[in-house]
């Protein structure tokens, strides 16, 4: 009876988020939206915030809290903070609902390990996590997702017959319940894997396998369903979450962070190279080859790579403070200049500030398209770190200037930015960093005398469950404060015998589950009721007619 009523409950969970949780959820989703977009800096905050009123959702409210530590475990992981994920980790290899498995600490640790060089440790991982798909609820969907997230970890080493083997694999596990395909959209997108990525696993060609693995993605609209608001699509969407945050960031995201790791190091090798011709052409006294060699290495180095950058100007600089006359600025650049200038004054800040970061990208030895450039992003300025570029702006127009005045007005200039940064950046760190994730296990020092004993520990599930349900719901009123002031007057010797005797334990269990069961999902209370409401009608129903 335990076992079907877990099961049961376990399926509830699995599909009550997509019709009863729909606020909660699309948060959640939006929250994915940003991991889409490259923002995993403000996903990480946006799940930690969401964290808290997930927990104090009366359906299903510790399962979502487990399932935000995955989603936030992947977006720290992504950003290398692996001391930070290690937190989510312990979370998902311990989940607080009793409905929960393990599943997901699995995945981020093999994956955490993968990236730390550890593949025997990755593959313990996958390991256990297959055998821990053997047990409970939905066995063929989470042992069908545990072999893909192997697949992909085989990719990401180069063993194409070993991916191949777990994928197909995975395509062959039978995945329906109650007769419901639950791997309407993995199987699928497993088979153009199989298809298309797998083959070119020998090749050894990263490149093309990531471009295929994006063109799989578009072609099959995996990327579209989570930011969709047709109702009509809430499972497909939610299911295309799950390939997205599972597969492709999980070992997959490591195959493109090395492509564009070894696309670094060739970028930084082609950008010190032209740094060393300046160098050369300078101790030749070749001062027109030298700037040249620095104006290619500007020009190669990337927006985000300020170093090169200001190197690079650095290096104009003193070729210019040398007596060297630079070139006029070429007409293309004053008239992206000009037209910047036109735009600024229509205040559509952010078209300006990318065309003068055209104009400097064409002539960036021209001092005036750095001033007006640290003006247009100072002036447009959302958060405290836009201050900051348009500090290294206005600095770099201090190092090509040679205008005294000028040159003192924009470093005064430089020193209102820097007070505004820090001002702006202690509201931020005064503002609420959004809800803290509350622990019940710490939340009272009073215990649930007979709630422990039968369980064990204070820390299982089953107690944590009726621990957030006396601190929520009883001790906020007096009616329920009597109730928990009279169950700890008369509860201790009670559990004291409880915990004495196996017998009693089970009993005690037997008695308490269902009632932690409806106290983590209410809707199957309401069921339960609505069943024997229709019974009883029924039956009132037939004797009726049976006197007539």
């Amino acid at each position: 009876m335990h076992l079907f009523l877990k099961r049961f409950f376990s399926f509830l969970i699995a599909f009550i988020p997509t019709f009863m949780l729909a606020d909660i959820n699309d948060e959640i989703s939006a929250a994915h939206l940003l991991i889409y977009q490259g923002k995993y800096a403000q996903a990480e905050t946006t799940y930690t915030q969401l964290m808290t009123p997930a927990s104090e959702e009366f359906i299903a409210g510790t399962a979502l809290v487990d399932m935000l530590h995955f989603y936030r475990g992947t977006a720290r992981l992504i950003q290398h903070k692996n001391q930070s994920a290690q937190e989510d980790i312990e979370a998902a290899l311990h989940p607080q609902s009793s409905m929960m498995y393990d599943d997901t600490g699995y995945m981020l640790r093999a994956r955490l390990r993968l990236m730390q060089g550890d593949t025997k440790g990755a593959f313990e991982d996958y390991d256990a996590l297959l055998k821990t798909t053997q047990k409970g609820i939905a066995n063929g969907y989470r042992l069908s997702m545990a072999l893909a997230q192997r697949g992909w970890a085989y990719i990401l080493l180069g063993e194409q017959e070993a991916a191949k083997k777990d994928f197909l694999a995975a395509i062959a596990t039978e995945t329906t319940m109650i007769g419901m395909e639950l791997n309407s959209l993995q199987k699928p997108f497993w088979q153009a894997v199989v298809q298309e990525i797998i083959p070119l696993v020998g090749t050894h060609n990263d490149v093309l396998i990531i471009k295929t693995l994006d063109d799989i993605l578009k072609k099959q609209q995996l990327t579209t369903y989570p930011f969709t608001d047709d109702r009509s699509v809430h499972d497909e969407r939610n299911f295309s979450n799950v390939i997205l945050m599972y597969e492709v960031y999980g070992p997959a995201f490591l195959l493109r962070e090395k492509i564009q790791k070894e696309k670094a190091q060739t970028y930084q090798a082609n950008v010190n190279t032209l740094f060393a011709s300046a160098q050369q052409s300078l101790l030749k006294g070749d001062k027109l080859g030298a700037f040249n060699s620095f104006v290619n290495a500007f020009q190669h180095s990337a927006p985000e790579d300020q170093t090169s950058r200001t190197t690079a100007v650095q290096g104009m600089s003193g070729i210019i403070r040398s007596g060297f006359t630079p070139p006029a600025p070429t007409e293309s650049s004053r008239k992206l200049a000009i037209k910047a200038q036109v735009v600024a004054q229509e205040k559509a800040y952010q078209e300006a500030i990318e065309l003068y970061a055209q104009a400097i990208n064409e002539t960036p030895w021209v001092a005036n398209f750095y001033y007006d450039h640290a003006l247009l992003i100072a002036e447009a300025v959302q958060k405290s770190d836009d201050y900051n570029a348009a500090i290294a702006e206005m600095k770099r127009f201090i190092l090509l200037s040679t205008n005294a005045l000028e040159i003192r007005e924009a470093q005064d200039r430089i020193y209102q930015w820097e007070v505004k940064r820090d001002r702006s950046a202690q509201k931020q760190n005064a503002a609420p960093q959004g809800p803290h994730l509350s622990s019940s296990a710490t939340g009272s020092s009073s215990d649930c005398f007979i709630a422990t004993a039968a369980y064990g520990s204070f820390l299982d599930p089953h107690v944590v469950t009726l621990r957030h349900f006396r601190d929520r719901y009883l001790l906020t009123n007096a009616p329920g404060q009597w109730v928990v002031e009279n169950y700890y007057h008369y509860s201790p010797p009670i559990a004291d015998s409880i915990r004495k005797n196996s017998a009693l334990r089970l009993l005690t269990q037997m008695v308490l589950t269902p009632i932690v069961f409806c106290i983590e999902y209410p809707i199957f209370l309401s069921i339960l009721i609505s069943s024997f409401g229709l019974l009883f009608w029924f039956k009132k129903r037939s004797s009726r007619f049976i006197i007539r």
